[in-house]
């Protein structure tokens, strides 16, 4: 790796930053931005950090987006080193956040960084987003109202691959209700759970999963609680479950929650005490500076078309950086649900890495996975931001 460049990425695994613990990642990536000379850097209300360099000629603005928060790393004793210690074996560099991911975020910045101005025109952005992991979306859009792009990059895993586009995520809840009594006397108060019984066998029989170009619309349950808990000789009067729903194109909250709601009708005919009530569930939280995020767990699917100017510029550029890039699809989800999804911004995924090496025990990224993105994110930026030459 280049010196300089791994001397980034090194402090960045370092900086530990889990989500709305970020300051400290926030302050050392301000700090690596001025050393290369970013002609502005903003840290807005919400915490996330972005760095922008222009060209000598006004032209479209492109944003490159990673996120700076990471999962937790608890399970310590079963890294082959400290988690934040990057350490390099085999053709990998090791840490929690190489993939998932600081090294992609790294290799943009010092990309845009070392960018010569002469050959852009327009501006390029790199934004550190954070509180990504547990509300993918939320904080972005604060960075999109600042820097207004033309066009969005997402950094995440794609293999070196150009994404058009993922599946959407919500989380759903569902209850049902009962009447308390002692359990010593089940026959007067009605069980909660064994209601949510019911529902969940008529889901799992009657709930008919869709499919579209990104992939399946599944449904998995994910928690279940009955309430009070622990029992202590109470019938259940509430039974909780939540559901992982990935969501497909056109898909809305309305008839999102009504094709659960048809499979659950019918069990009230069945059963005159049978209620229950579906909903996404809030999403609101502060992050480390304070600043309020509210709404729910919704976050849109998104794609762009394989023959869109930008996907072409996009596969124009790669390749002449020497990269062969295939056309494919995220299947987790991303800071594209806003940036395209809500807000209809053309956004591509480009990133070192893969998905499955993302909140593993000893996560990885190909070294030369990392260098080769380092390429391609300054030809990608010059491409997308007009006339550049390349």
């Amino acid at each position: 790796m280049d010196k300089e460049f791994q001397k980034i990425v090194f402090q960045f695994i370092e900086s530990k930053s889990y989500t709305g613990q970020e300051k400290s990642m926030v302050e050392t990536v301000k700090k690596v931005m001025e050393s290369l000379d970013y002609d502005e850097i903003i840290i807005d209300d919400a915490g996330n950090i972005i760095g922008g360099i222009h060209g000598l000629e006004e032209g479209p603005v492109v944003l490159f987006d990673g996120h700076i928060d990471t999962v937790e790393a608890d399970n310590v004793t079963e890294w082959t080193e400290s988690p934040f210690s990057h350490y390099i074996a085999d053709g990998k560099l090791f840490g929690r956040g190489t993939s998932d991911m600081k090294g992609a975020f790294a290799a943009m910045v010092y990309a845009a960084g070392t960018l010569e101005r002469g050959k852009l025109k327009g501006s390029a952005y790199v934004s550190g987003t954070i509180h990504e992991e547990t509300a993918e979306g939320y904080s972005i859009n604060n960075v999109l109202d600042i820097v207004k792009p033309d066009v969005v990059v997402i950094g995440e895993a794609t293999e070196l691959r150009i994404n058009i586009g993922q599946r959407g995520r919500g989380e759903i809840v569902l209850e049902t209700y009962g009447k308390s009594a002692h359990s010593s006397n089940p026959n007067i108060g009605i069980n909660s759970v064994l209601k949510m019984n019911k529902a969940l066998l008529a889901i799992e029989e009657k709930y008919v999963e869709k499919e579209d170009v990104l992939g399946k619309g599944i449904l998995v349950l994910t928690d279940i609680i009955s309430t009070p808990y622990p029992g202590q000789s109470v019938i259940p009067r509430v039974c909780q479950v939540t559901f992982d729903r990935r969501l497909l194109l056109g898909e809305t909250r309305e008839n999102v929650l009504e094709g659960i709601a048809a499979v659950l009708e019918p069990l009230k005919e069945q059963d005159s005490e049978f209620s229950y009530k579906l909903y996404f569930r809030e999403n609101n939280f502060k992050t480390y500076t304070g600043f309020s995020f509210s709404g729910d767990k919704f976050y849109p699917p998104w794609k762009i078309d394989e023959e869109d100017t930008v996907v072409v510029k996009a596969k124009e550029a790669l390749i002449k950086a020497g990269i062969k890039p295939e056309i494919s699809v995220y299947s987790f989800c991303t800071n594209g649900s806003t940036t395209c999804g809500e807000r209809g911004i053309k956004t591509i995924g480009f990133g070192p890495g893969r998905e499955q090496e993302a909140h593993i025990t000893n996560e990885f990224i190909s070294i030369d996975d990392l260098e080769k993105s380092i390429i391609g994110y300054r030809f990608l930026a010059l491409a997308l931001t007009g006339e550049g030459e390349i």
